[in-house]
Formats: C-alpha cells, sequence, structure tokens
C-alpha cells in the first residue's frame, strides 16, 4: 500500500500506521512525531525523513490515509457509544458500591482522562 504513494506521501501514510499501531492514535502535527521514529520509517519506506515536511497532516490526503488505516486494521473513532460502555465498565467494574455514573464521569472529566462529549465549536466528527 505504501508502495502505491508518492512525494511525500509515503513517509507520511507510514507514520501514521507506526503512530496508531504504536501510540494508538494518529499523530495531528509533525513535532508529535519522535525525529528518530520519523529517522526510522523513512528509511523503511525508501525516502528522506525531509520528505515528511511536505506532508499536512490535516489535508485531504492524510484524512484518506487515516479512513484506509482505520478500514485496514479495525481501528474505529472513539465516540458516544464507547464512552456510556466505559463509564458503565468502571461503574460496575471499580465503582460500583460507592458512585454513580453522573459521579464517574464528571471525576474523570475533571482529572483530564475523559472528554465526555464535549467537542470544540466548529469541529466535527469526521477525521
Amino acid at each position: 500500500m505504501v508502495a502505491q504513494q508518492d512525494g511525500s506521501d509515503p513517509v507520511g501514510f507510514a507514520v501514521q500506521l507506526k503512530s496508531l499501531t504504536w501510540r494508538g492514535r494518529f499523530p495531528k502535527l509533525r513535532i508529535q512525531l519522535p525525529p528518530d521514529a520519523v529517522e526510522h520509517v523513512a528509511k523503511q519506506v525508501g525516502v528522506l525523513a525531509a520528505e515528511l515536511a511536505f506532508y499536512d497532516f490535516t489535508g485531504r490526503t492524510a484524512k484518506r490515509h487515516r479512513s484506509e488505516l482505520r478500514r485496514l486494521t479495525g481501528w474505529h473513532e472513539y465516540g458516544v457509544n464507547e464512552e456510556v460502555k466505559l463509564t458503565a465498565h468502571l461503574v460496575d467494574a471499580i465503582w460500583h458500591d460507592k458512585r454513580r455514573e453522573e459521579q464517574v464521569r464528571a471525576e474523570l472529566i475533571e482529572r483530564g482522562l475523559w472528554a465526555g462529549r464535549r467537542r470544540r465549536p466548529g469541529s466535527s466528527r469526521r477525521a
């Protein structure tokens, strides 16, 4: 699949794949990637690491790459259904006798461990 890419696309596609499998998420910016990891992936793909400077992580190509990678790996975006399932699991498994679901959700949001259903104004669910 990487061989079908050209320009900065092969290394962009490859670092998105490695980030997904290594960190469980896609990078939003080039700065989030360790330089030595970029160098390593670029060598594997057969391009210069400097090519990544021309890859727009917010552009249409990067979004298409993320969609392809989700399809290929079976990963999906975290959504409301997952939030409900995780909260219910935490209530049942950990805090079943001490707290209610709303308290668990509020505590996780307060600690920065949970985004909840809040989204930035103007943001969409598509990525």
